[in-house]
C-alpha cells in the first residue's frame, strides 16, 4: 500500500481481490497486472476508503482522508494515537474504542465525528 500526491492509494492484490474493488468501488483504476497481481489505484475519500475497509482487511491500517481533510478543532492538538483512533472509527461504520482508561478516546471520537459531521455522512453520534 503507497500513498499518491495525497489523492490516491496504490495496492498490490491478487487478480480476484483487484477485480472485486474495481468492480464495487467507482473511483479506482487498474494500472497493470502480472502473473496473479494487479496494480490498483483508488480515490484516497472518506466514501472509497470506508467501502474498501468493508471489501478487505488490511494487516496494516488504511489510511483515512481525516489525516490530510481535518483541521483537529478544539483547545488540545490530538497525540499520534488519539489520531489513529480517530482515523481507524472515520473509516469503520460500526466501531467500538477499548482504548485504556485517560487516553482520550473521548476527544478521539468527537474528533471523527465532527469530521463525517462536515462532510454530512451522519447526523447524531451516541458517545
Amino acid at each position: 500500500m503507497e500513498l499518491i500526491d495525497n489523492t490516491a492509494i496504490k495496492l498490490t492484490l491478487r487478480n480476484e481481490t483487484a477485480d472485486l474493488i474495481l468492480d464495487r468501488i467507482d473511483k479506482t483504476e487498474l494500472i497493470n497486472r502480472e502473473g496473479n497481481v494487479s496494480n490498483i489505484v483508488v480515490y484516497w475519500g472518506i466514501e472509497e476508503v470506508t467501502q474498501l475497509n468493508e471489501l478487505i482487511r488490511f494487516r496494516d491500517n488504511l489510511p483515512s482522508p481525516i489525516v490530510k481533510d481535518y483541521d483537529w478543532k478544539g483547545l488540545y492538538t490530538p497525540f499520534s494515537h488519539q489520531r489513529i483512533t480517530s482515523e481507524f472509527l472515520s473509516i469503520n461504520k460500526k466501531a467500538f474504542c477499548f482504548n485504556e482508561a485517560g487516553t482520550g478516546k473521548t476527544s478521539s471520537v468527537l474528533w471523527s465525528a465532527d469530521y463525517l459531521m462536515e462532510l454530512g455522512l451522519i447526523k447524531r453520534v451516541l458517545i
